[in-house]
């Protein structure tokens, strides 16, 4: 949780997958509602290991009545440590 935090604070790289930048704009979301739910929001779907052996979890806040679960995938290499938006869910 402290990474996600970090992310959602600027302390950490961001970026975001194709499909959440699609789902940014279908759904009007806009950037600084996803860095509120990695700031202040719940994990919704526990840390876990996927098939790449990245780790990824979802994390729910509500904002403005609605609520928004953003999952996150976390990846470390040679680069350094990255936090990757994998999809934005929001209702």
């Amino acid at each position: 949780m402290e990474w996600v935090k970090e992310t959602g604070n600027g302390q950490r790289r961001l970026l975001f997958s194709e499909s959440a930048e699609a789902r940014l704009k279908q759904r009007h979301i806009a950037r600084r509602q996803v860095l509120e739910a990695l700031r202040h929001g719940l994990v919704s779907e526990p840390l876990h290991a996927d098939a790449r052996g990245d780790w990824r979890c979802s994390v729910s806040w509500f904002h403005a009545g609605a609520r928004l679960t953003v999952g996150v995938v976390f990846k470390s290499g040679d680069g350094g440590d990255l936090s990757v938006v994998a999809t934005l869910v929001e209702g």
